[in-house]
């Protein structure tokens, strides 16, 4: 069928289908748990049959797509929308209206088009139908030799669900990453303007003569009879016509087959075990439950008796995205929790040190609205709350990151209820609420859904490992043997086979990739051989040369940039790994400490030198603070703590742009302009943090500006020493705006300004502070 053509029957289709509408505007449907199976079996049996994918055509947002016909089934059965339609799959698939019930109409679809579906439907003598696509995306040559370096990361093992249907494995044996179904329907005034014309055409008009039918079909028996076509069993002779029960006779049948089939069931469970009621699965899941949550009951109260390790918590303003928060940190920087404003809550990664932190914000200037007595509210659990629209409790765990913590219960603060997965969470669940200034005005408990299920086993199973390791990494038993063995277990390697490194050897290269090709070319400065490839020199695939013999893969690029390893806020031998990376680095690459940009460009050119060089940024961790752990030993070391770690950090590092120096409180200058400012934010108090990054911007920040300080109450600080040239000029012209737009108050600093300083921020000097007698060293360039 194509656009403007009428409604019709399709014999081959044994529906009467809905012509398409405009290929730019099409709509999807929503999934859910119970519908996951028959969209699987539809969407991949229609990937399976030889030569249905064609190019996307123009306006359509995939790569290609494979054309479908499904079927649509009012669903008055439905006891959230009576008005709700049944996305199936078609007749021809087999099985009843359920067992072929793929999702629903969005809500939204319904209110503008649903009433002229379900008059075609109950006019119609066949099953209604409609046109629409499954999304089909290209898979690059570099994420097929990938899927195996993932295969450690717990992808594979995961139950296709609503959100993610298909394997990962599925996806690339069918050659491409499937999207959605999406349906393609005229606008809402033609498709009423279709299916009146087809009321006033009557029945006849839809060509539905069983005898040009083709055999095998569920074409109906003819317009008198008035039978659906979407039917799975059992006769019609008694199907009720009033428009009130216009639901498909295959459907009610349906429904009244389950039903007969779980009291079958439950009738011969029964008989079997000779009692009148007998445990189910949901019943000994829920007993498992609450036999896990005593356990944690007594591991609490263990908790609770030994006291934190948080030093000194201070009270920090921050406003990021136009979001307005107060974080509360340690002495050492480590953010313990967080109070979002005007009204909290005040969230703690660690609830033994609310009372600290309500002090913290009150010397701040925040007063929390939450009880300042917490006598009598000591029976709290070791969880953290994630608030939003329904507030997440979310139970600490070691070495899992806040993100994928295991939920206990949710508290919705519309209804005031609070709902926890396992019975004896009920009382210090509400004790830890009151503790965040609110009363649940009901408790309840539920079983978790499907998808906080899935959330839970990945943290009980460690897959929600926050570190150290960030990615794997496939190495040939030589690169492997370039690091001391000692180490060699921190690139998180696994050992390529000697006959795959020789078959992938002589497989495509992906020359033909931009970011390929772009991104060996910023490693090595160097533009791509036209024409040479061979096997990479770390783990074997195939690959370009960006100089002679200096052949690495799109993979092996992006771990020397990214790193495997991860600073998650724990120390151990992996620590020593990092540090022996430094050390060599700056012995057979740098004339000193390396810049963290001087990462992302080799600069020696022996092979050999080179391979120990990107093996060694395999193994420094990017400073990201947001992969630490639930509750770290300590905050993210940054890129000066990592080189003062390996002892490469000598104070006063003469560089093309001044002098690379260690201030009094240990933060890194990069010129003794920043060291002078510095010492004097150290030496009166003025809480300072360095290297502080501005919002992202689409036009002003693509790369991650800094500024060099950001003051206690949001300022950001400049000190600016080479506005003579040109590219200087412009990254802080740059920032200026960048400020300006997001309203963040900027102070900038010339060698002019040193002895101004105490004028210049009076406004941040501590009132009791007294001036120091000894004065900062004055800059020397």
């Amino acid at each position: 069928m194509y656009k403007g053509e009428p409604i019709e029957y399709l014999r081959d289709e044994a529906m009467v289908v809905i012509p398409p509408g405009d290929p730019e505007v099409s709509t999807a449907f929503a999934v859910f748990d119970d519908s996951v199976e028959a969209l699987r079996t539809f969407v991949l049996g229609r990937l399976g049959r030889r030569g249905s994918m064609v190019p996307a055509p123009a306006g359509v947002k995939c790569d290609a797509l494979v054309p479908v016909v499904v079927s649509l089934v009012p669903r008055p059965d439905n006891s959230y929308d009576r008005r709700a339609v049944s996305v199936a799959a078609p007749p021809r698939q087999g099985g009843s209206v359920l067992d072929r019930h793929m999702g629903y109409l969005y809500d939204s679809f319904l209110h503008h088009q649903g009433a002229d579906i379900h008059r075609l439907a109950e006019a119609a003598d066949a099953a209604v139908g409609c046109h629409g696509w499954i999304e089909l995306n290209r898979v690059d040559a570099y994420e097929y030799e990938e899927d195996d370096d993932h295969a450690s990361d717990g992808e594979e093992d995961r139950l296709p669900d609503r959100r993610r249907p298909f394997t990962r494995a599925e996806q690339l044996a069918a050659g491409h990453w499937i999207g959605r179904v999406r349906l393609n329907l005229p606008d809402t005034d033609e498709l009423r303007s279709l299916v009146t014309d087809f009321l006033e055409a009557g029945p006849g008009a839809a060509d539905t003569d069983p005898q040009r039918a083709p055999s095998g079909t569920d074409a109906p028996a003819g317009p008198a009879a008035r039978v659906p076509a979407d039917v799975s069993t059992g006769t019609s002779a008694d199907i009720p016509e009033p428009a009130a029960e216009a639901a498909d006779s295959g459907l009610r049948e349906a429904l009244h087959g389950r039903l007969a089939a779980q009291l079958r069931a439950a009738l011969a469970a029964r008989a079997a075990s000779g009692t009148r009621g007998r445990e189910t699965a949901r019943d000994r899941a829920q007993a498992l439950r609450d036999e896990r949550a005593e356990a944690e009951l007594r591991a609490w109260d263990r908790y609770r008796r030994r006291p934190h390790t948080y030093e000194d918590l201070r009270a920090v303003s921050r406003t990021v995205y136009g979001t307005h928060k107060v974080l509360v940190l340690d002495r050492t920087g480590l953010e313990v929790g967080e109070y979002r404003l005007p009204d909290g809550p005040l969230t703690l990664i660690d609830e033994r040190a609310r009372p600290e932190a309500l002090a913290a914000l009150r010397r701040h200037g925040v007063e929390p609205g939450e009880p300042s007595a917490l006598a009598g509210l000591d029976a709290y659990p070791d969880a953290t709350v994630l608030p939003g629209e329904i507030w997440s409790i979310r139970l600490i765990e070691d070495a899992v990151a806040v993100r994928d913590l295991p939920q206990a219960g949710t508290y919705d603060p519309a209804t005031g209820i609070l709902t926890v997965h396992a019975r004896p969470y009920a009382e210090p669940m509400t004790v830890l609420l009151r503790r965040h200034g609110v009363e649940p005005s009901w408790v309840t408990w539920a079983a978790p859904d499907a998808e906080t299920e899935r959330l839970n086993r990945r943290a009980a199973s460690g897959a929600g490992d926050a570190g150290p390791f960030r990615s794997p990494c496939l190495l040939t038993s030589r690169a492997l043997e370039i690091v001391p063995r000692p180490h060699r277990r921190w690139l998180n390697a696994r050992t390529a086979d000697p006959s795959v490194v020789a078959e992938r050897a002589t497989g495509p290269a992906g020359g033909e990739d931009p970011y390929y090709r772009r991104e060996l070319e910023a490693m090595f400065g160097a533009p791509v051989v036209p024409g040479r490839t061979a096997p990479c020199r770390l783990c074997g695939r195939p690959a370009l040369e960006a100089r002679d013999r200096l052949a690495y893969c799109f993979g092996c690029c992006r771990l020397a940039r990214r790193g495997v390893l991860r600073d998650n806020g724990t120390d151990g031998p992996w620590t020593d790994a990092v540090i022996h990376a430094l050390r060599r680095l700056v012995r057979i690459e740098f004339s000193g400490p390396p810049s963290l940009a001087q990462l992302d460009r080799v600069t020696v050119t022996d092979p050999r030198a080179v391979d120990e060089a990107m093996l060694c940024r395999f193994l420094i961790p990017r400073p990201v603070t947001g992969l630490l752990t639930a509750r770290p030993a300590r905050a993210a070391r940054s890129w000066v703590q990592w080189l003062q770690l390996a002892g490469v950090l000598d104070d006063g590092v003469r560089r093309a742009r001044g002098t690379l120096t260690v201030a009094t409180d240990g933060h890194l200058c990069r010129s003794m302009l920043e060291r002078h400012i510095d010492d004097f934010f150290h030496h009166r108090g003025v809480e300072h943090e360095p290297e502080p990054h501005y919002p992202r911007h689409l036009e002003l920040n693509t790369t991650g500006l800094r500024a060099d300080w950001r003051l206690g109450d949001g300022t950001f600080v400049e000190a600016l020493g080479l506005m003579e040239q040109r590219s200087y000029y412009e990254k802080v012209q740059r920032k200026t705006e960048l400020a300006r737009e997001a309203g963040i108050r900027l102070v900038t600093l010339t060698a002019a300004d040193l002895d101004r300083l105490p004028e210049i921020f009076a406004p941040w000097l501590p009132a009791d502070r007294e001036d120091p007698e000894r004065r900062c060293p004055v800059p020397e360039d």
